[in-house]
């Protein structure tokens, strides 16, 4: 008798080894009956017969991933260059909008955009072209103003100067004391700007030291006692105790005052008032919830400035009085001046007024600077 091929097992019928010689593979399972096996289940199969399903479906499931890439990458192919096209035209629109802005162009703006970090983008740039045509704008008027300013004593002392040349002014003390004071316009005018330029840059030269606020005001007050009775105008002093110590320069803030009194006095007719203020407040400063800080104000009891006015009276060579000459009253540099002062301190300043009732100029000191 024939051995039974390797891996089937001996003791089969005739039939059965046969067909497991052909290709079928068998499992034996053996019955147990009260724990003892009473006979064995064998089953048969081809040999080979899961494995080509097995093979043929992944097959299939390889072919279904590989069309799933595929699409998708054709999809997002197709978005991409969508998203490129929405964004790229804008921001190159954007480019060449900034290329016409550098070349002087200042009527330049971009559209508005649906995406948003494009529209942002758009919105910044449109905002910076509109900051560079109010600072063009300012820049001339500034040259403008000041052109205008210098040249109205320069004239003057030219004018002067070639009639006593001619003969028809005399030298003497008269017309000296009158060219030293158009010279002394001219010095004034020449440091206002510059010291504006300073405060403007923020490389305006500060040096604190501790700072009596009360004290500030009386030496403040005695300084224009004698110009505020000439006037006939009572000068006012009211200091509401006690007052924290200020860290400040001495010399700004008394540059301030100076300027508020010496408007206040100005716009003041004869019987009115001036009045000096200082209150102990409190200062909302970064990093902290509030801080100590000192008031000061200077009220009046002139005309007033009228509502559309008052935004203005801060700025560069504004008046509230067009017709006012600089005989009448400065450049109108002081309180331009006297603002950047109170910022260089970290400090805020703001007016208030009504018409036929008179003008408050406050300023917030912070006690540490």
């Amino acid at each position: 008798m024939p051995l039974p091929p390797a891996g089937v097992p001996h003791g089969l019928p005739t039939d059965l080894r046969e067909e497991l010689a052909s290709g079928y593979s068998v499992q034996a399972l053996p019955i147990e009956v009260g724990g003892q096996q009473v006979g064995t289940l064998m089953v048969s199969f081809q040999s080979g017969m899961f494995d080509e399903s097995w093979r043929e479906g992944e097959r299939r499931i390889f072919q279904g991933v590989l069309s799933a890439m595929l699409g998708l990458a054709a999809i997002l192919f197709g978005l991409a260059t969508l998203f490129a096209g929405r964004i790229s035209t804008p921001l190159r629109r954007i480019t060449a909008a900034a290329q016409r802005l550098s070349a002087g162009d200042m009527q330049v703006r971009v559209p508005r955009h649906m995406v948003r970090e494009i529209d942002e983008l758009s919105g910044t740039f449109n905002r910076m072209a509109d900051a560079l045509v109010s600072a063009d704008q300012q820049r001339r008027q500034l040259t403008a103003d000041v052109a205008h300013e210098l040249r109205t004593p320069l004239s003057i002392i030219k004018g002067r100067l070639e009639g006593i040349q001619d003969g028809i002014y005399t030298a003497d003390d008269e017309q000296i004391d009158g060219l030293l004071d158009e010279v002394a316009l001219l010095e004034r005018l020449i440091e206002d700007l510059r010291l504006l330029a300073l405060a403007e840059a923020g490389q305006l030269p500060l040096f604190p030291e501790p700072v009596d606020a009360a004290r500030l005001l009386a030496d403040t007050r005695r300084s224009f006692a004698q110009q505020a009775e000439e006037r006939g105008v009572q000068l006012v002093l009211t200091v509401s105790a006690p007052l924290p110590d200020l860290t400040a320069d001495p010399q700004r803030l008394a540059q301030v005052l100076g300027n508020l009194v010496s408007n206040a006095l100005r716009y003041t007719s004869a019987g009115g008032a001036v009045t000096l203020r200082a209150t102990a407040v409190t200062q909302v400063v970064p990093g902290r919830e509030e801080a100590p800080a000192v008031e000061f104000a200077v009220s009046d009891t002139g005309k007033g400035i009228a509502t559309a006015d008052l935004p203005h009276i801060f700025d560069r060579f504004w008046r509230a009085d067009r017709a006012r000459t600089r005989s009448s009253g400065g450049a109108g540099l002081g309180l331009a001046i006297t603002r950047r002062i109170v910022e260089a301190h970290h400090g805020q300043i703001w007016a208030e007024s009504e018409i036929g009732k008179g003008t408050t100029i406050s300023f917030v000191i912070p006690a540490e600077g």
